[in-house]
């Protein structure tokens, strides 16, 4: 997390310097009498911009280990690739000048990235059923997140799995998104 302040503090500092420079001194003379300075202002922002928000949104990802990695990273890829979110930060940035704005951003590109893995999250959903009380209603949970599904929405709980049944679904042979982003890639 500490890396996540570090960039962000960095960037309000670059973010506050740029606004600083657009405010006093005219865009003709910045491209031209300052040009280099300003040029390596700019790319200094892109660079720690870019660290900042794959850091808040990729940070402690969750990935399926029972998975091909590059599978997956195809999946987040993909899912980068199709967003807007990376073309508003970059109007954002220059529009408005607010890193607290841009993690906001960052953290609904994250969204969309969980949203991309689920399917591959979602294979480790089971039935958990109490080989202690057979008659007791089996709970659905997923093994990853160790988060049960209660009342429509998943609750952070970790269960103890000793004598406990566990009922996976029937894994149909459908193709995994990122098994076709990987064929794709190979042609």
């Amino acid at each position: 997390m500490t890396d996540i302040y570090e960039r962000g503090s960095s960037l309000q500092k670059l973010l506050s310097t740029l606004k600083l420079n657009r405010e006093r001194v005219p865009l003709e003379t910045l491209k031209s009498v300052y040009r280099i300075p300003y040029e390596e202002l700019k790319a200094q922002i892109r660079e720690i911009v870019q660290e900042f928000v794959l850091l808040v949104a990729c940070h402690h990802l969750l990935i399926n280990p029972n998975f091909s990695l590059d599978e997956q990273t195809a999946v987040v890829q993909a899912a980068i690739d199709r967003s807007r979110i990376p073309k508003e930060i970059g109007k954002s940035l220059t529009r408005d000048y607010d890193v607290s704005k841009i993690h906001r951003m960052a953290l609904k590109l994250r969204e969309e990235i969980e949203a991309a893995l689920w399917p591959y999250i979602d294979r480790e959903t089971c039935l958990v059923a109490d080989l202690a009380d057979i008659e007791k209603t089996p709970v659905i949970y997923n093994t990853l997140t160790r988060q049960i599904y209660q009342d429509g929405g998943w609750i952070d709980q970790p269960l103890d799995l000793r004598g406990t049944l566990l009922i996976y679904r029937k894994q149909e042979d459908a193709v995994l998104p990122g098994a076709a982003l990987l064929q794709k890639g190979e042609q």
